[in-house]
C-alpha cells in the first residue's frame, strides 16, 4: 500500500466484511456442536430397523407380510399410547390357519432407550394369535417385534415399525 495509498480505504473495508463472514462461520459451527450434542442418541432398537417389513400407523393397523411361506397379518387396536392395545397376529400357510404356534412380541421405543417389553401371545382361535397390553407406553415410533415358532417347524420373525398417537 505504500505504492498505491488511495487503495487502502477499500482494502481495510474488505478485510471487515471478510472478519465478520468469519465470526457469522464460526458462531454458526458453534451453535450446530451445541445442538448436536444436547440431544440424546437413537436407541439401539433402531439399529434394527433396516430389517421391518412394514411402517405402520398412526392409527389402527391391519397389515398383511409373507415370510418363509407363511402369511401373517398384523392387527393393533386401537394403536394409541398409554392405553390398552390389541395385539393380533393371524398365521397361516398354503391358505391354512397354523395351530399352536409359540407366538412371542418384543415391543421397543425406537426415538430414546428404554427396556424392551416382551408378551407371549395366545392362540384365541385356530391360527390366531392375541394379546392386550398398554405397551406402547408413549407417543413415538415403536419396533414391534414377532417371533412365531410354528410346531415342529423352524421359526421365523417379523420386524414391524409403528407410529403410535396418543
Amino acid at each position: 500500500y505504500r505504492r498505491r495509498p488511495e487503495l487502502a480505504p477499500a482494502a481495510a473495508v474488505l478485510l471487515r466484511r471478510l472478519v465478520a463472514a468469519e465470526a457469522v462461520l464460526v458462531a454458526a459451527a458453534v451453535l450446530a456442536a451445541a445442538v448436536l450434542s444436547s440431544l440424546a442418541p437413537p436407541a439401539k432398537a433402531l439399529a434394527k430397523a433396516s430389517g421391518a417389513v412394514a411402517r405402520v400407523g398412526p392409527g389402527p393397523v391391519r397389515h398383511v407380510a409373507t415370510k418363509d411361506g407363511y402369511r401373517v397379518e398384523l392387527l393393533v387396536e386401537p394403536n394409541r399410547a398409554a392405553v390398552p392395545n390389541d395385539f393380533t397376529l393371524r398365521v397361516t400357510r398354503g391358505g391354512k390357519p397354523v395351530r399352536g404356534a409359540d407366538v412371542t412380541t418384543n415391543v421397543a421405543m425406537l426415538d430414546m432407550e428404554m427396556g424392551q417389553q416382551g408378551y407371549r401371545l395366545q392362540e384365541v382361535a385356530p391360527g390366531v394369535y392375541r394379546h392386550t397390553a398398554p405397551a406402547l407406553v408413549m407417543v413415538g415410533h415403536w419396533g414391534l417385534s414377532f417371533e412365531v415358532t410354528p410346531r415342529g417347524r423352524a421359526p421365523f420373525s417379523l420386524l414391524f415399525l409403528d407410529r403410535a398417537e396418543g
